[in-house]
């Protein structure tokens, strides 16, 4: 006996892909709904369905929440005109901004972080590049100056 339930497939009997909802995507929803628009409306809008529209709603708190703490757009936007106009970032660069942050939320947070340290070392580099996804940034002043032929023979020898 078949079931009565349609199975998410598309017609070449493929399973249905999942896609990503970006938070901007996520917040319009929220507004929508909060506004008093119906869940079945904003979900024949964004052409998803009334489950996804209802699950982001239920979630709205930790979606609010990730935006604000969210970096704002406007320094992704700076990154990407030194990339395209081939201005590197380099180690020394990045060490620098983050910190000035560390300590600007340090100063933020009062009393409560005066003990906190940041040390915005060479191994705390490496995976920020890898969380960030940067590829191309370059090492700039005396590590970019050094000597490689010289530490190569130095360090099989």
């Amino acid at each position: 006996m078949d079931s009565k339930k349609r199975k998410a497939s598309d017609a070449s009997g493929n399973a249905k892909k999942r896609h990503a909802i970006s938070m901007e995507t996520k917040v319009a929803i929220i507004k929508k709904l909060d506004s008093g628009e119906k869940m079945v409306n904003v979900a024949r809008a964004y052409s998803m369905n009334r489950s996804t529209i209802g699950t982001i709603y239920k979630c709205k708190d930790r979606v609010m929440e990730h935006v604000k703490s969210a970096v704002p757009m406007q320094s992704t936007i700076i990154s990407k005109k030194r990339w395209q106009r081939h201005v590197g970032l380099s180690f020394m660069l990045i060490q620098e901004k983050t910190k000035s942050i560390f300590e600007d939320l340090k100063a933020k947070a009062g009393e409560n972080a005066e003990e906190e340290t940041f040390a915005a070392s060479h191994g705390w580099f490496q995976r920020f590049k890898k969380r960030a996804n940067l590829h191309r940034v370059s090492a700039l002043g005396e590590t970019a100056s050094a000597d490689k032929v010289a530490v190569e023979n130095f360090q099989l020898s």
